[in-house]
């Protein structure tokens, strides 16, 4: 009768820890992937985690407060752009780097950034292959063009030195010439 027992015992407990064991991940698998999700960044109905609007005044208010040059911001863009990064660096060890990034209604990107850097000394801290292509009128305004390969995100840049002389500023991204030009376009003091 003990030899019964034995031989069914292990079997039973085997099942059990197995059972245990499977219930026991769903438990911790499901919370995890409803977190993953609910996040912005990869929930597909949301693809782009975008910047609030209270969170973008402060920054621009702390880096005009802090950059050796006046911050420009993008004013009146038209419906569709979403400001999906905001940053600065002030002179220090590094450049002096104001840095708005966007999705554009194409839904490519487009950044404007503003710094201390030269032309050839933004290139080679973006990597970029970017050759020199000829120049563009915005709003009254030449910018200096330039065009590359690498990375995919600053395929067109482009360049112009700020009226004051104390800053560069560059409007970049993956989308059309017609939405760089855009964001150049709207930016203002």
């Amino acid at each position: 009768m003990m030899d019964g027992m034995a031989k069914s015992g292990p079997s039973s407990r085997l099942r059990t820890t197995v059972r245990d064991m499977i219930l026991s991940m769903t438990l911790i698998v499901l919370p995890i992937l409803a977190i993953i999700w609910l996040m912005p960044a990869t929930h597909p109905a949301s693809p782009v985690a975008t910047v609030s609007s209270g969170d973008y005044q402060a920054m621009l208010t702390a880096a005009r407060g802090s950059l050796p040059f006046p911050a420009l911001s993008p004013t009146g863009l038209p419906a569709g752009w979403q400001l999906t990064s905001d940053d600065y660096q002030p002179a220090g060890v590094t450049a002096a780097d104001w840095h708005l990034g966007y999705q554009t209604p194409s839904g490519k990107y487009a950044a404007f950034e503003q710094t201390t850097l030269s032309v050839g000394q933004f290139l080679s801290s973006a990597a970029s292959n970017a050759q020199k292509a000829g120049s563009v009128q915005v709003a009254g305004q030449t910018w200096t063009e330039f065009t590359g390969s690498q990375p995919a995100a600053y395929k067109t840049l482009l360049f112009r030195e700020a009226a004051d002389g104390k800053s560069l500023q560059i409007v970049a991204g993956s989308g059309p010439m017609s939405e760089l030009q855009t964001l150049a376009a709207s930016l203002k003091g």
